[in-house]
């Protein structure tokens, strides 16, 4: 009987040792880049820094928020930094509507995630490009791509949470534009760069 009782947590051991030991390849396994499953989205807290002079702005949408508000707006801009260009895609908030989250795609209209009833997929928008976020404040979160990553004309989905500064009041917001085939009120729009002037700005 002892001898079975041995065995017994012997056994048990070894089980929970290989169930450790998987937990930890898995672990070890889900943190490999992949092509379609990975964020590749680098993201900085600028916090406190001077926001961009979106006066300079060649491309602005609305933010709408929960389909009924107007919770600020989304800038698109070109700028050149030490011989290279950048698209900045700026999301600002107002009327006291801050940034909790946001989720960008820009590209060919054809690739932007979606399900098979044709709404987006907001959170695996950052999956498919290389981009920089830098959060400027609660009130501001801009987008740094590089512009030769895109054709001329291209489209951007910008989704985002919002919520007032008291916490009374949370919507989703998307940048004004067309809806897409899905239920949802979920908006994209589309942006070219022969828009910008040729004397963009240079930082």
């Amino acid at each position: 009987m002892f001898k079975k009782i041995t065995l017994a947590i012997a056994v048990l051991v070894v089980l929970y040792s290989c169930q450790k030991d998987d937990e930890l390849f898995n672990q070890i396994n889900t943190s490999e880049p992949t092509n379609l499953f990975e964020f590749s989205v680098s993201t900085q807290d600028l916090t406190g820094l001077q926001s961009r002079n979106t006066d300079t702005a060649c491309s602005s949408t609305d933010l709408i928020a929960g389909q009924n508000y107007d919770a600020g707006r989304v800038d698109v801009e070109i700028v050149e930094e030490n011989g290279v260009d950048y698209v900045y895609i700026t999301y600002i908030t107002e009327d006291d509507w801050i940034l909790k989250l946001t989720h960008l795609y820009a590209g060919i209209k054809e690739d932007i995630p979606e399900t098979k009833n044709g709404n987006p997929k907001p959170g695996v928008f950052e999956k498919r490009m290389d981009y920089e976020a830098n959060v400027i404040s609660d009130f501001e979160i801009e987008y740094k791509i590089e512009a030769a990553a895109f054709e001329d004309c291209f489209y951007i989905a910008a989704h985002a949470e919002v919520e007032k500064v008291d916490g009374s009041q949370s919507e989703t917001a998307w940048g004004q534009g067309e809806g897409f085939e899905g239920s949802s009120w979920a908006m994209y729009y589309e942006f070219c760069k022969s828009s910008c002037p040729d004397d963009h700005v240079e930082k």
